[in-house]
């Protein structure tokens, strides 16, 4: 291998310091943790903007909007646009670029955040929302609908209320759950307490109510 295990090791080295520094700036931009209402949106940024789920995700941002409260999601793509363009200036998103120019500042332009280290971007969906909401989506929205089932366990930070959105012309979520929730609980894979599967919601209005209200509600 070239280089060897001093460059290996320089290379993590690194990438430890820059993860650290991001984080301390992403902190220093959310300085007020879960102060401000917020919610994340995950979902896939391949879905038209025509697409139902698409759809579903506009109406969902406008209802944030007006409510006061602000949306979080990965980009400006697909469903997660959609929610962020309608919640017009309450959108807000978490951009990654594999080489941004990094300073001691946080890298915010306009209505995003820009991170470096996919780590770290991670946890800050989580850290300023006191709900999430999942439409549907492909790896990069399970591996966050995973990524935060883990965290529920360990960290109470990350122990908020979560919603699944599904459309009724195309379930995603209902039988996502309907083979992986029996598959998880024929043995103790999980813990006695651990939510599985998460609420399905089919109708746009009562998920803008049922998030609303969780937000709303949750005591920072």
């Amino acid at each position: 291998m070239s280089g060897g295990p001093e460059k290996t090791f320089r290379t993590a080295s690194r990438t430890l310091k820059g993860a650290i520094r991001e984080g301390r700036r992403a902190l220093g931009f959310f300085r007020d943790g879960k102060s401000e209402p917020t919610v994340a949106v995950f979902g896939s940024s391949r879905l038209p903007s025509g697409d139902p789920a698409s759809r579903m995700a506009f109406s969902f941002g406008e209802a944030m909007a007006r409510s006061g409260i602000r949306v979080l999601a990965g980009g400006f793509e697909g469903t997660m646009g959609a929610a962020l363009e309608g919640a017009g200036e309450k959108g807000f998103a978490l951009e990654w670029e594999p080489e941004p120019v990094l300073t001691e500042e946080p890298d915010c332009r306009g209505n995003r955040l820009v991170f470096a280290h996919l780590s770290v971007r991670k946890q800050f969906f989580l850290w300023p929302a006191r709900a999430v909401v999942l439409f549907p989506g492909g790896y990069g929205t399970l591996d966050e609908l995973f990524e935060m089932m883990a965290l529920r366990q360990t960290e109470e930070w990350a122990r908020i209320p979560a919603f699944c959105a599904d459309t009724p012309d195309r379930p995603f979520w209902r039988p996502f759950w309907g083979g992986l929730a029996p598959l998880l609980r024929q043995a103790p894979f999980l813990a006695p307490g651990a939510e599985c599967p998460l609420t399905v919601i089919e109708d746009g209005s009562v998920l803008a109510g049922k998030v609303i209200e969780a937000v709303k509600s949750f005591d920072p």
